[in-house]
């Protein structure tokens, strides 16, 4: 048992697996925190990269043609670090999707990584050690890639994952709001899997913004046990007491 978890371990050593976990990584730091630098930076960073497909898709159609020298020669299978990276790529945008308003830090790492696979992957035809290494084996990793990407966009036109993920985190979010109002705390930070920022009790609830919610401006939940606020407006009611709200334009 011990040897063949050494063995599960040191496979996340290989070559396949470096780029994925490193991905793995930034995609666990933006999570915990929504509202650090790396966050913010992945807030811009797609806008850049859909500015520079063009130049870079040309870059890489170049440099492919270039080291093709029989006509037989063909793309290689993607590896395990593109279907992982694409796996990963499209469960960032469908977790940024999931707070309200959007979490475009997460969003914009999700796009990110799927802007870069393809010329990545394209680029990598180009190396010799590709070329002379063993093409990954099973047609149907020609598959993966295109069938995540589709169930990922199909998911978010087609289910409101805000409201899907709300309505499990609920009843958590319910006991903690009802234990903030009874005694007037309004800790932890993280509850039911949402980072709470911005804590208020007023009009008899208590009212909160989820960390890295919207880009310009703020979004969260509130809760009114006896009914609607004094100040209903920007609230959205979402039933037993719970609202939503988005708050004033930071520009």
């Amino acid at each position: 048992m011990i040897n063949d978890r050494a063995l599960a371990l040191r496979r996340l050593s290989f070559e396949g697996y470096r780029g994925p976990l490193l991905a793995g990584a930034v995609l666990a730091a933006l999570v915990a925190l929504p509202d650090g630098k790396l966050h913010s930076w992945f807030q811009g960073f797609p806008v850049f990269l859909v500015m520079a497909a063009v130049p870079l898709l040309l870059i890489a159609v170049v440099v492919v043609g270039a080291t093709v020298t029989t006509r037989s020669s063909r793309p290689r299978r993607p590896g395990t670090s593109v279907l992982l990276g694409v796996a990963l790529g499209c469960a960032a945008i469908l977790l940024g999707l999931s707070v309200p308003g959007g979490d475009v830090g997460l969003i914009g790492f999700g796009a990110s990584m799927l802007l870069l696979l393809p010329f990545a992957w394209l680029m990598w035809q180009a190396w010799v050690s590709a070329r002379n290494g063993r093409n990954p084996s099973g047609r149907w990793r020609w598959a993966v890639g295109p069938l995540l990407v589709a169930v990922t966009v199909l998911t978010a036109t087609q289910v409101d994952l805000a409201e899907v993920r709300f309505g499990l985190a609920r009843p958590a979010l319910t006991d903690w709001a009802e234990h903030a109002v009874a005694t007037g705390a309004a800790g932890p930070e993280w509850v039911a899997g949402y980072r709470v920022t911005g804590t208020e009790l007023v009009d008899g609830g208590v009212k909160f913004a989820i960390g890295g919610s919207g880009l310009f401006a703020p979004h969260g939940y509130a809760y009114f046990p006896a009914g609607t606020p004094s100040r209903a407006s920007g609230y959205s009611p979402l039933g037993d007491g719970w609202y939503a709200w988005e708050g004033p334009d930071h520009f």
